[in-house]
């Protein structure tokens, strides 16, 4: 492992599982973290491996780890080409390894290259995302077993740092009972896996270890290249935001400068101004009827005279408003218009007040507009509408 690989190690993965059967390929997938304890959940089922992409997104790297038919498991004497031993008929190139050595005997899987090569095929996402290797089998248990036995699909025991089991197991397991936790079968490699990319262990090898080595130079280089990245433009967005606050500093003396200097001719207006706001308070005056044939009190003097005890006015609204108030729409009031709310004991008590004031010669129409009972007290409520001349 080089510096780039020490340094920009990656912290968290997702594992892809392969398992090939005779019904086909399953397709899984767990994403574990060495900093995050929330990852580390049990691994999710997919139809597809673009389907898996889709899910956890690219900016993650991936381990590939096949299981299933076409996983071949063997134990062996450990030599400089043990696997030309394994392979009887066929070029050891058209295989990936995956081993485990006490420099005397070599547990290893291996599978061809073709069966996830024509997997990856189906893929439209793989050229995409940071693949950081191709692993097989269950020799990857041997890099986090000390003095331990194993028991899934296989037995595996590792005892001071010797192979003393690895074979088939007779009755296959999916979980067991790994540091006084169970786990199951994928949940345990993807944990060896994680703890392999971060520390690798000298005695677990890989057919595919140069390209390897190289996926994970790339992987760092491209984190360090974010990082610095995200650092520059960091710099860069300070050094902005610092300008910025600067010229909004340039720009407040300026606006201050020429408020200073818009005193005097603010001064030179306010005459105008004064004018015109004595021309509006004038119409202001006259739109609120003050300039009508009588004083406003002298209605509200003749309706209150002829107001029967057993009638009450609620309200009495004297040239009202013709519409709603709005900003910067000036007031308009309906001069001719006085509308009255109130309760009355009896429609003929009603009746003969509305006759009272329509004798008056100021009167021009009165309307009952609403006029409601209220069966709680036997009054009613009502509004009439005066029109006046």
């Amino acid at each position: 492992m080089n510096w780039y690989q020490k340094i920009w190690k990656p912290k968290t993965i997702i594992v892809v599982f392969f398992e090939f059967s005779t019904q086909g390929v399953h397709y899984s997938a767990i994403k574990k973290s060495s900093i995050s304890k929330k990852d580390s959940f049990s691994p999710m089922n997919f139809d597809s491996l673009d389907e898996i992409i889709n899910h956890f997104g690219q900016s993650t790297p991936y381990f590939y780890h096949v299981l299933g038919k076409g996983v071949l498991s063997r134990k062996t004497k450990f030599t400089k080409n043990f696997e030309n031993e394994l392979i009887i008929s066929g070029n050891p190139d058209d295989f990936i390894f995956s081993s485990f050595h006490d420099q005397k005997i070599v547990a290893t899987s291996f599978f061809r290259k073709e069966l996830i090569e024509n997997e990856l095929k189906k893929s439209n996402k793989t050229t995409t995302t940071d693949l950081l290797g191709i692993n097989c089998g269950e020799v990857i248990l041997s890099t986090i077993l000390n003095n331990q036995k194993i028991e899934l699909n296989t037995v595996l025991e590792i005892k001071e740092e010797k192979i003393v089991v690895f074979s088939r197991n007779s009755t296959p397991k999916n979980t067991c009972l790994f540091n006084g936790q169970m786990y199951t079968a994928n949940e345990l490699i993807a944990k060896a896996i994680l703890d392999d990319s971060i520390q690798k262990n000298d005695s677990y090898l890989s057919s595919n270890k140069e390209g390897d080595e190289i996926s994970f130079e790339n992987y760092a280089q491209k984190t360090q290249f974010k990082v610095f990245g995200l650092v520059i433009l960091s710099v860069i967005f300070t050094s902005l935001l610092i300008n910025y606050f600067y010229h909004n500093n340039l720009n407040s003396q300026i606006a201050q400068l020429e408020l200073d200097l818009s005193v005097s001719n603010e001064n030179l207006s306010m005459l105008d101004r004064l004018e015109q706001e004595k021309l509006r308070k004038e119409k202001l005056i006259i739109n609120a009827g003050v300039n009508s044939t009588k004083f406003l009190s002298f209605y509200l003097n003749e309706i209150g005279k002829t107001v029967p005890s057993e009638i009450q006015l609620v309200d009495l609204d004297l040239f009202p408003l013709t519409g709603k108030l709005k900003n910067k729409r000036k007031i308009e009031v309906n001069q001719h218009k006085i509308i009255i709310q109130g309760i009355t004991q009896g429609n003929i008590v009603m009746d003969d007040w509305m006759e009272r004031m329509d004798r008056f010669d100021w009167v021009e129409s009165i309307e009952l507009i609403n006029y409601m009972n209220n069966n709680e007290d036997g009054n009613s409520i009502f509004t009439l509408s005066i029109t006046l001349l």
